[in-house]
C-alpha cells in the first residue's frame, strides 16, 4: 500500500479574485469607474467576488449582526419621515458596503500567511517606491507619479493626492504613487511594521517601511504605531527588541536632527489651530454635531448632508461623527454595536485592533470602499497562528507522515520476503 499523499493547495478561481481584492485596495486605490459620478474600481469587484463566494462556498450568515443592521439601516432611514434632507444613493452606498460583515468564509491557515505575505509584498514595493519620490525630488527632479499616466476621468479626485511638505518647499509628500493621499501612504505602511513584528519578524523590511514612514511626512502612520506601540514590543524577544529600539533610535535621530523632520515636529502643536489637519480631522466634525438642535442630535440630518451642508470651518469627517451627523445618535450606537461585534468576534488581536483605529480616528473610511473592504479582508484572516506555530505543526505532520510511510514499506518488505522464503 502507497502511503496517501496529501493534497497540495491549487491557486483556484476564488484564490484569483481575493488576489485581485488585496491588489485594488492598494494599487487600485485612485482608480474609479466613471459611472454614477465616480465608483472606486474596488467596490464593483467586492460585489462580484461576495456573489461568487456566496454561490460556491460554505459560509457562515450572523444572525445577530444581521438584526443590528436592519435595525440601523431602519433607524437610519427615519428622517425621510420627517422631511429631512436625505441622499438615497448614500444610504444604499452604505447598505452595500457593509453587508459583507453579515457574512463570514472559512479560510485555511496556510493560505491566510499567503495573503498576508502578499499584502506585505506590496506594501513593499509602494514603500520603495515612495522612498524614490523622495530621493528624485531631493535631487532636483519633479514628483513622479505613475498613475498621470491613465485618463484623468478613471482617476479618483477629491482627495490630496500630494502637497508641498512645507509652504513654498518644492518637494511634495511621497504617496507610495498608489495610495490616494501621503497620509494613508503611511498608515499602510505602519500596517506592513505590525505584520512583520507580529508575524514575520523580517527586520529588513521593518527599517525600510520605517524609513518610508519618515519620508512620507505624515504623522497618522506615527500615530498608529504610537498608539499600538507596548502591546507590540511586549511581544518581542529581549534580542530582537533591543534591535528594533536601536534601529529606530538611529534612523529617528538622524531624521528628526534634520530640516525635514523638523517639519514634522513642528506638526505637534496642530492642534491649536482649527485650520490645521489635526482640527480639520478630530475636533471640526464633532463641532459640527454639537451644534445642532436636538432632534437631529437624536435622529440626524439626513444620509449624505455632512458632504453637502455647510460649516464655518473645514471639516473631514471621521467615522463616528459623521455616523451621528448624519444618521444621529441612536443609529450611531447601534452601527458600532455592529461593527465591534463584526471586528472583533474571537479576532481580538494587534492587527485588528490597529486597523480598525486606523479605520475609526485616521481617515473619512465610513464611505471609502478602499479601507472598509480592506478591513473586511483582513478580519477574515487576521486569526491566524503564528507563523513558527504553523511550521513546527507543519513539520510534525511531515515527520508523522515519513514514519507512518516508512513503517509500512518494512511491513511490505516482510510480507513480500515471506512469500519468496520456500516452507
Amino acid at each position: 500500500m502507497k502511503a496517501k499523499k496529501r493534497k497540495k493547495s491549487r491557486i483556484g478561481f476564488i484564490d484569483i479574485l481575493l488576489f485581485s481584492l488585496l491588489f485594488f485596495c492598494i494599487f487600485g486605490q485612485r482608480l474609479v469607474l466613471p459611472v454614477a459620478g465616480q465608483t472606486p474600481a474596488v467596490f464593483p469587484l467586492v460585489m462580484v467576488i461576495m456573489l461568487i463566494m456566496v454561490l460556491t462556498k460554505k459560509f457562515t450568515l450572523h444572525i445577530g449582526r444581521l438584526i443590528l443592521f436592519s435595525l440601523f439601516m431602519m433607524i437610519a432611514y427615519l428622517p425621510v419621515l420627517f422631511n429631512i434632507s436625505f441622499s438615497m444613493t448614500s444610504y444604499v452606498y452604505v447598505f452595500l458596503l457593509y453587508i459583507p460583515f453579515l457574512i463570514k468564509f472559512e479560510i485555511q491557515e496556510e493560505w491566510k500567511i499567503k495573503y498576508l505575505k502578499k499584502f506585505q509584498s506590496a506594501v513593499l514595493f509602494t514603500a520603495f517606491f515612495g522612498i524614490v519620490q523622495f530621493v528624485l525630488q531631493a535631487a532636483g527632479m519633479e514628483f513622479f507619479d505613475p498613475m498621470s499616466f491613465i485618463n484623468p476621468e478613471f482617476i479618483q479626485t477629491g482627495y490630496n493626492t500630494t502637497y508641498p511638505i512645507a509652504y513654498d518647499s518644492p518637494i511634495s509628500k511621497p504617496n507610495g504613487g498608489f495610495y490616494l493621499e501621503p497620509s494613508m501612504f503611511s498608515q499602510f505602511l505602519a500596517l506592513g511594521i505590525i505584520v512583520e513584528l507580529i508575524f514575520f519578524k523580517r527586520w529588513n523590511r521593518v527599517f525600510v517601511f520605517f524609513i518610508a514612514i519618515l519620508l512620507s511626512f505624515s504623522g497618522t502612520g506615527l500615530l498608529l504605531l504610537a498608539v499600538f506601540s507596548i502591546p507590540l514590543l511586549l511581544r518581542l524577544k529581549l534580542k530582537h527588541l533591543v534591535l528594533i529600539l536601536g534601529i529606530a533610535s538611529i534612523a529617528g535621530y538622524f531624521f528628526f536632527t534634520s530640516e525635514f523632520g523638523e517639519l514634522t515636529t513642528g506638526r505637534t502643536q496642530e492642534y491649536k489651530s482649527q485650520s490645521s489637519s489635526f482640527s480639520i480631522r478630530i475636533t471640526n466634525p464633532f463641532l459640527a454635531v454639537f451644534q445642532s438642535d436636538e432632534n437631529k442630535l437624536l435622529l440626524g440630518h439626513g444620509a449624505g448632508q455632512s458632504t453637502t451642508d455647510h460649516f464655518p470651518f473645514d471639516t473631514n469627517f471621521t467615522v463616528i461623527p459623521k455616523l451621528w451627523y448624519e444618521y444621529g445618535l441612536f443609529s450611531t450606537l447601534i452601527f458600532m454595536i455592529f461593527l465591534f461585534s463584526s471586528v472583533f468576534a474571537k479576532n481580538r488581536n494587534i492587527l485588528t485592533s490597529a486597523l480598525f483605529f486606523m479605520y475609526l480616528f485616521l481617515s473619512g473610511s465610513l464611505l471609502q470602499p478602499q479601507t472598509v473592504f480592506l478591513m473586511y479582508f483582513i478580519i477574515n484572516i487576521a486569526n491566524i497562528k503564528k507563523v513558527e506555530e504553523l511550521k513546527s505543526t507543519k513539520k510534525k505532520h511531515n515527520i508523522l507522515r515519513s514514519k507512518i510511510a516508512l513503517t509500512k514499506t518494512f511491513k511490505l518488505k516482510i510480507v513480500k520476503k515471506r512469500e519468496v522464503t520456500p516452507n
